[in-house]
């Protein structure tokens, strides 16, 4: 296992020859010695790194990750300078998480809090179940993106697939470009003056280009909120 000092408090992990294992355990090594600041070299686009990570932490990962990267993050930021695999950020409390590359299925799934910032697509189900936080992806999602949202903003520069909104139970959607079918329950209103305002702000601090389409507002019609005989067919199609 090779640890080099960078500029103290940094510290470079080769991960070439490491296990998942490992190198999750080397990362927390070097954290109780004191670092702040830690780079993945040749990560291989291994499964489940940096889960986990304390408030105040930053990880670098140099290429792109498998699975569950970031996964449990209570308030770290981490940021993969490649791809990601299924389950980016899943479950969040806090911190921000920053894909430069494509993400796969799931990408922050039930956050509770923070960022997630995804440069290029998204695969299905982006979003899927957030309580809270930010999800913003700077190209194209898949179908079923915000399923089952509870809380939360999740904004679309590009395209959506089918699905999009399908169950939320609350939260926003922002969508850029166009989207296939909506999902049940899904409806589209006004965006005020004060939701573009917070896209803006989020576009300019994650330095993503404005997309040349003006942005739609997408919200629960809380059909599903409580059963009703006459919704009976909305509630098979979300069942």
């Amino acid at each position: 296992m090779e640890i080099q000092t960078q500029t103290a408090p940094t510290f470079d992990i080769d991960c070439a020859e490491l296990t998942t294992r490992a190198i999750n355990r080397a990362i927390r090594d070097a954290a109780a010695a004191g670092s702040t600041s830690i780079r993945l070299l040749h990560p291989g686009a291994r499964h489940n790194l940096g889960v986990a990570l304390p408030e105040g932490f930053r990880l670098s990962i140099e290429g792109s990750a498998g699975y569950y990267v970031g996964g449990l993050n209570d308030g770290s930021t981490i940021e993969v300078h490649g791809s990601a695999g299924w389950g980016a950020a899943e479950s969040m409390r806090d911190g921000t998480v920053v894909i430069d590359g494509d993400a796969g299925n799931a990408v922050a799934a039930s956050i509770r809090a923070g960022t997630v910032v995804v440069r290029g697509n998204a695969s299905t189900r982006a979003g899927i179940a957030m309580k809270g936080g930010l999800l913003l992806v700077a190209g194209d999602v898949g179908p079923m993106a915000a399923f089952m949202m509870q809380k939360g903003v999740l904004i679309i520069c590009g395209d959506a697939g089918d699905g999009l909104a399908d169950s939320m139970y609350a939260g926003t959607v922002f969508l850029a470009g166009q989207h296939g079918e909506l999902g049940g329950d899904a409806v589209e209103e006004q965006p005020s003056d004060e939701d573009l305002r917070f896209i803006e702000e989020a576009l300019a601090r994650w330095n993503i280009p404005r997309p040349a389409g003006a942005f739609r507002k997408f919200v629960a019609g809380k059909k599903l909120w409580n059963f009703q005989q006459s919704e009976i067919g909305l509630w098979r199609s979300a069942l």
